[in-house]
This record gives structure tokens, C-alpha cells and sequence, in this order.
């Protein structure tokens, strides 16, 4: 019997990272949609993908709830264009919550203004009725790097 109990205690030891990278996969996967969703202006996607309790900050200090933020990009107010990361990081806080944080070079168009440029972000999701969801977004544009002439 006392055998039997080690070998669960074991198994369950050596199923603790799977749960993690699982963790990790997850929170991944539904940024992805969530990226997707919005570059495709598609609200119906996007929608089960965030938080009711929504907080959503915007590089040039705009804060926006869930119900804004849907109508930002069902009415095109910003059509996204790209978001392609660089240097993300999943943390695991608990089984229901994880935040995410990088660098992403985003391209966008508000209105006649077409706009590109690097953030740092930080985004918190939530685990909530079995299903990841954004919690809150804050992102910051960063200043681009001088281009300095190599020396001859």
C-alpha cells in the first residue's frame, strides 16, 4: 500500500510540468485568437476571448472597457494590420491566472493616420468557466532605436 502511494505521489510530481507547459500552451493559444480576432475585426470571435471585467490600456494612454474596446474594433475606429511579438514570456501566477509580457511591433490605421511602431505590454488573463480570458492590457510605445552609421 505504501508502495502504491509513492508511485501516485511520483506520477502526480512528474505531471506538474505537463500542467505547466499546458498552462503556457493555453494562454498562447488564446492570445493568438485573440490576435487574429481583432486583426480580422471580428467582434464574434473576439468577444468570448475577453474578460467581462475588461480593462484595456492602450500605448497612447487611452483605457477602454471590454464593451468599448468591442466597439473600437467592430467599428474599425483602429483597424490592426499586424502584431508580430518578440521576447514573451508566460508566467504562471496560479492554475487560473498567468500574464503574458514582451515586445510586439504593431501596425495599425486610425482613420486617415497610418501608424507603426514597437510596445512593451503586459497582459493578465483569467481563467474563468473553463475558458482563458483577457483580464487587462497595458502596453507602452517604445522609443526607436537610433540609427547610428557604421564607422568607415
Amino acid at each position: 500500500m505504501r508502495r502504491l502511494v509513492c508511485l501516485i505521489g511520483f506520477g502526480l510530481l512528474a505531471a506538474l510540468p505537463l500542467r505547466a507547459a499546458s498552462l503556457e500552451e493555453d494562454v498562447r493559444a488564446a492570445d493568438a485568437s485573440r490576435v487574429l480576432a481583432t486583426i480580422a475585426g471580428n467582434v464574434t470571435r473576439l468577444e468570448p476571448l475577453l474578460s467581462n471585467a475588461l480593462l484595456y490600456m492602450h500605448a497612447d494612454g487611452r483605457v477602454q472597457s471590454k464593451a468599448e474596446f468591442l466597439n473600437a474594433v467592430k467599428t474599425a475606429q483602429i483597424k490592426y494590420e499586424s502584431y508580430n511579438y518578440a521576447d514573451v514570456k508566460v508566467t504562471r501566477v496560479t492554475d487560473d491566472v498567468a500574464y503574458m509580457s514582451g515586445r510586439a511591433r504593431l501596425r495599425a490605421t486610425a482613420g486617415a493616420l497610418h501608424v507603426e511602431f514597437t510596445l512593451s505590454f503586459l497582459s493578465v488573463w483569467r481563467r474563468e468557466d473553463g475558458a482563458w480570458r483577457l483580464l487587462a492590457y497595458q502596453s507602452a510605445k517604445l522609443s526607436e532605436p537610433a540609427v547610428v552609421p557604421p564607422n568607415k
